[in-house]
């Protein structure tokens, strides 16, 4: 088949052409991967890749990038030969923002080369690349794209990288949330509590590192809460810690974060939860279960507030207030040479004690009334008060589960309710054995105290006050005999109908 007669410098053009397309499917390719490249990576260590990648790239003489991060600004530069660095490139850069010519105009750059530069300027948002090469073709509508999917994807990297951070942040604070509606806050009616709120109210204006101490299920974590709440902390986020729930090869993990390829597994950079808490308060739960290696590291972050992730060479600077809580006697545990006492005294620079619940009495009524309300709305059942026999039996009981037995109890109790009064059997309780002799005699001194007022009642017609009225039959104060009635879950008004 005949053919035209071919144009000249038809034939050497084709090759040129080739060279340009695959020159340029190249620059986007690369460009295209390096999303993917910069999972973990750090701000400026995505800026500077890009800088570089783009000077290769784009045959650029000069490039500015300028990123604004959620917690800071971040810049890179790169000039042929680095000629000039960020210090001489930002005033070139301020000057060329300033004109009003437009987006591609010549700027002269001495720093750099007698001739002038042509320039290219992609904004989004608050974020600008600045590209510029002696090119007289320069900016090509090739160049245009590259610089712009560029800088997008940078910006979608900073901000894939924060919702990162985020979404990790806010599943703590979710947690937080869900125990906190769970737990309820804190009730209690009793001196021991009122001595104890007291004492929350002195440390938590103050940084000073909190020791929670006190038997399982007394409320340490609510504890921890309120004096973050009482704190001016209060707006930064609360990252509890539990080490008893942590493999012990995962816990420096999980408390200073890794780098990507730190170990077999780590795929991506993870931030630890002393990062998490920066501006707030990290709660570590269970401090006696901590490691030997992992004691010494939480006392260098107490005394010196940095740490390094794993496998990482960066120090980072710790701001997250340190509150501390056992079960376990930590004094004991230093004699035994299980943990430091070093950092003992580290932590133990406010110490709080809570005390158990068969020591605080006054507070398992207010406490069982509360579950109640809290559980009956959850369950969409209108019951509205417990039996007087079942609020007997509560104070009766020892409790050795604490608060948290407490309110397994009344939880079950509720879904087997099937009226508006709450009665709880014997069979609800847990079944233990029997207290030790230690535990018995409080008991029985309580069966006796109300079995006394419960006669002194019955001789009085239910009268508590005046010269023949119950308390005064007892010896003691109407308004002591009203608490203790309360107490015991002892009604007046039961007495004043039998006769």
């Amino acid at each position: 088949m005949a053919t035209g007669p071919e144009k000249p410098g038809e034939h050497d053009s084709k090759p040129a052409v080739q060279e340009l397309v695959r020159r340029a499917l190249g620059q986007i390719a690369a460009l295209s991967a390096l999303l993917a490249l910069w999972i973990g990576y750090e701000p400026q260590e995505i800026a500077n890749d890009l800088v570089d990648v783009l000077m290769r790239a784009v045959n650029l003489d000069l490039i500015y990038l300028h990123l604004t991060d959620s917690r800071s600004v971040i810049e890179a530069s790169r000039t042929r030969h680095n000629a000039a660095g960020l210090e001489e490139v930002r005033p070139a850069v301020a000057k060329l923002l300033r004109s009003d010519i437009g987006a591609t105009l010549s700027i002269a750059a001495s720093f750099e080369r007698a001739s002038p530069l042509r320039t290219f300027v992609v904004h989004s948002g608050g974020d600008l690349l600045v590209a510029a090469s002696a090119l007289a073709d320069f900016p090509t509508d090739l160049d245009r794209l590259l610089l712009t999917m560029s800088l997008n994807q940078v910006v979608a990297a900073l901000a894939g990288r924060r919702i990162d951070e985020v979404m990790e942040e806010n599943r703590f604070l979710r947690t937080e949330i869900d125990d906190l509606i769970h737990m309820g806050s804190i009730v209690g009616a009793s001196a021991a509590m009122r001595s104890l709120l007291s004492e929350v109210d002195r440390v938590a204006p103050t940084d000073a590192t909190v020791l929670i101490t006190g038997e399982t299920g007394t409320g340490k974590e609510l504890i921890a809460r309120e004096i973050h709440q009482r704190s001016g902390r209060a707006n930064g986020p609360l990252i509890p810690v539990h080490a008893a729930g942590l493999p012990s090869n995962l816990i420096a993990s999980e408390l200073f974060g890794h780098e990507r390829g730190a170990f077999t597994g780590a795929v991506q950079q993870r931030i630890g939860r002393f990062e998490l808490a920066s501006k707030g308060t990290i709660f570590l739960d269970e401090i006696g279960e901590l490691p030997p290696d992992m004691q010494v590291a939480l006392l260098r972050v107490l005394q010196e507030h940095t740490f390094e992730r794993v496998g990482g060479t960066r120090t980072l600077r710790s701001d997250a207030r340190v509150i501390a809580a056992t079960n376990r006697d930590l004094l004991n545990m230093i004699a035994t040479g299980t943990f430091r006492e070093d950092l003992y005294y580290r932590l133990n620079v406010f110490p709080i004690h809570v005390p158990p619940l068969r020591d605080r009495p006054d507070d398992v009524l207010p406490l069982a009334d509360h579950f109640l309300r809290q559980y009956s709305k959850q369950l969409g059942k209108k019951v509205v008060r417990i039996s007087p026999a079942s609020r007997s039996r509560l104070m009766d009981y020892r409790w050795p589960g604490n608060i948290r037995e407490l309110q397994n109890v009344i939880e079950r109790a509720v879904i087997l309710a099937r009226s508006d009064e709450l009665v709880i059997g014997q069979a609800l309780f847990p079944r233990r054995p029997v207290d030790s002799d230690r535990g018995s005699l409080p008991q029985r001194v309580h069966e006796l105290e109300k079995e006394a007022m419960q006669r002194a009642l019955s001789a009085s017609k239910g009268r508590v006050g005046g010269p023949l009225g119950a308390a005064a039959t007892l010896g003691m104060p109407p308004t002591t005999f009203k608490s203790k009635m309360r107490r015991l879950g002892i009604q007046a008004a039961r007495f004043k109908l039998s006769r």
